[in-house]
C-alpha cells in the first residue's frame, strides 16, 4: 500500500513539474503538488505502521523523508526560493523519489529495528542530520548558479544569490554540528562512549569542518565560497552513500 502511495506522490510531482514549466496556473499546480505532498505522507504514515518504527531507519526511508523535508521546505519558504530554482528542487526530488522505486527489494523491506538504533536520540538526531541535508542542497544549487554565472560579484544577482546562499550555509552549519552532538549522545547511550572513530563519526566531522572553510576565508570571495560548497556536498554525499556501501562500521545499515 506505502509503494503505491509513494508511486502516486512521484507521478503528481511530475503533474506539478510539467504544470510549473509551461506556466499554467497556479491554483493547477498547487492542487497537485498539494496532492502528492498527501500522498507521500501517506505512505510514510503506513511505513511506519507496518514497520513499528519512524520512518528514517535505513537508506530506503531516509530518502524518503529527505525528499518530503525539500518538498515541505518548498511550500514553507515558496516566497524565499526563486521560481526556476523551485522547479529544479521539484526535479530533484522526482529524481530521488524514482531512485527509491528502482532499489532492490531487500532494500525496501520492513526490517525490524536493530537494538542500537531503538534509542529517544533518534528521534532527534536523523532528522535533524536530514533538514540539515535538505539546507545544503539549497546552498549547492545557489553555488552553482553563482559559478556558472558571468556576472561581477558586485551584480545585484550575484549579491542576492549570496545572500541567500549565506542563510542556507548558516543553517546547514548549525544542523550538522547539531547532529553530530546529538549522535555522540546517542553513542553514548547505545555503546558507552561519545566517539569510537567509526567511519562515519569521522566523515561527519570532516563536512563540519570542510564547511568550516566557508566563513574562515582571508579574503572572502562569493566564487571561492560557492566552491567550498560544491566540495561539502560531494563529502556529504560519500557520507551518505559511500560510507555505508565502502566502508564497514557501526553505522552500516541500508
Amino acid at each position: 500500500m506505502d509503494k503505491n502511495l509513494f508511486i502516486t506522490a512521484t507521478i503528481l510531482y511530475g503533474v506539478t513539474l510539467i504544470a510549473m514549466v509551461t506556466k499554467s496556473s497556479k491554483r493547477f499546480y498547487t492542487l497537485f503538488f498539494t496532492a502528492g505532498i498527501l500522498a507521500h505522507l501517506g505512505g510514510l504514515y503506513i511505513r511506519t505502521l507496518s514497520a513499528h518504527h519512524p520512518p528514517f531507519t535505513n537508506l530506503y526511508e531516509t530518502l524518503l523523508l529527505l525528499s518530503l523535508l525539500i518538498v515541505i521546505r518548498l511550500i514553507i519558504s515558496e516566497k524565499n526560493i526563486i521560481s526556476p530554482l523551485r522547479q529544479l528542487l521539484l526535479f530533484f526530488v522526482i529524481i530521488i523519489m524514482v531512485t527509491i522505486h528502482l532499489l532492490p527489494a531487500s532494500f525496501r523491506a520492513v526490517h525490524p529495528l536493530p537494538p542500537a538504533l531503538n534509542s529517544f536520540w533518534m528521534y532527534i538526531h536523523i532528522p535533524v542530520y536530514l533538514c540539515g541535508y535538505m539546507a545544503l542542497l539549497l546552498a549547492c544549487f545557489y553555488a552553482l548558479n553563482i559559478l556558472l554565472s558571468a556576472r561581477s560579484e558586485s551584480s545585484p544577482e550575484i549579491v542576492d544569490l549570496a545572500r541567500r546562499l549565506n542563510r542556507e550555509v548558516k543553517l546547514t552549519f548549525f544542523l550538522l554540528n547539531a547532529g553530530l552532538i546529538t549522535g555522540a549522545i546517542w553513542g553514548f547511550v547505545s555503546w558507552g562512549n561519545y566517539w569510537s572513530w567509526d567511519s562515519k563519526e569521522v566523515w561527519a566531522l570532516i563536512n563540519i569542518l570542510l564547511l568550516g572553510f566557508y566563513f574562515h576565508l582571508d579574503k572572502p570571495r562569493i566564487y571561492k565560497k560557492a566552491l567550498i560548497i560544491i566540495l561539502v556536498i560531494f563529502s556529504v554525499v560519500f557520507t551518505y552513500f559511500g560510507v555505508n556501501f565502502l566502508l564497514a562500521g557501526l553505522h552500516s545499515y541500508r
